[in-house]
């Protein structure tokens, strides 16, 4: 019998799936973020350096900028690490097959070259996910992995489905599988954007990775609220608003948003260390809109936090 995720629709997946279609529709091919080199370049930095501060990695992005740049820099050697094999990997999107097994398992020997034995190889031994010290998931055990990974991606192959939610649901079954015995988050992440960058070239760019950082503990929430139903709709939910909010800062939004963009730069200019809450309220907008916006203008190049992110203050580029 044929493997099926469970997986049941529901009028809010509906919803945001409909939603980011439109989203990515309005991005047109001179977009940025389907032809800015230099957009492409920051945002791939930011998405390496979320991927793997989620894992533990300690260096900053400035330190990650510096070592994607052939730069010395202090931190240790399994960081640095850390940051080149995950370049390397990104850096094979355009040759990977998103319903190929053999190509995950190259992509996770790039990732974990030198940082895992069994690198490119699935785990022989038993894990689990921890959020900190909470164990929160009891991986599939050893023996049973290759099976299960088999009729994940034979799933994948028939599956009639949106292609956003093959993403969202290979996401869930693959972090719940937990294959491999070290890189699972950051080859889960990896595969997902991969995914999504078959349906729309331009979304092998979107820092998926990053809005997953800011909402690190609503990821494990996800993940342990559909592994205690034994459905994955809560995690698919979740990352459904992740791909929207990471797209929101790119789709087309006419005057109104450059004249938003506009405003919100003027308040940081008279208000330096002023805040994303005092931006909502200057603007008349709902705080997650207001973090969308600056979001942008970081990614832009057109605002930059200098120091810490209490005592630290805004500076405007343009």
């Amino acid at each position: 019998m044929e493997y099926e995720p469970p997986f049941k629709r529901t009028a809010t997946i509906d919803n945001l799936c409909m939603e980011i279609a439109e989203m990515v529709g309005s991005i047109l091919p001179s977009s940025e973020l389907s032809a800015s080199p230099v957009l492409h370049r920051r945002l791939r930095m930011r998405t390496i350096h979320s991927s793997l501060l989620i894992e533990g990695n300690s260096l900053s992005e400035d330190e990650v900028v510096a070592v994607l740049d052939g730069k010395r820099v202090l931190g240790s050697r399994r960081d640095i690490l850390e940051v080149q094999n995950a370049q390397r990997a990104y850096d094979m999107l355009d040759e990977l097959d998103p319903l190929s097994l053999d190509d995950l398992l190259r992509a996770h020997s790039v990732m974990m070259e030198g940082l895992a034995e069994d690198a490119g190889r699935f785990r022989s031994r038993n894990v689990g996910v921890f959020d900190g010290g909470e164990l929160i998931h009891a991986g599939t055990p050893a023996n049973y992995v290759p099976e299960v990974m088999a009729n994940l991606f034979g799933w994948m192959r028939r599956a009639d489905l949106h292609p956003l939610l093959v993403s969202c649901i290979f996401h869930y079954e693959f972090e719940f599988a937990h294959p491999f015995s070290d890189g699972n988050g950051r080859t889960g992440r990896l595969w997902q954007t991969l995914m999504l960058s078959r349906w729309r070239h331009a979304l092998a760019w979107l820092p998926i990775e990053t809005v997953i950082r800011d909402r690190q503990s609503g990821y494990y929430a996800s993940l342990a609220q559909s592994n205690a139903a034994g459905t994955c709709e809560a995690f698919v939910q979740f990352m459904l608003e992740v791909i929207r909010d990471a797209l929101a800062p790119y789709a087309a939004g006419g005057s109104d948003k450059d004249d938003d963009e506009r405003r919100a730069l003027d308040y940081f200019r008279e208000n330096p260390k002023g805040t994303i809450s005092g931006l909502s309220g200057k603007l008349g907008m709902p705080r997650r809109s207001a973090e969308r916006l600056v979001a942008k203008l970081k990614d832009d190049g057109r605002l930059i936090r200098e120091g810490s992110p209490r005592a630290g203050m805004w500076k405007v580029m343009s």
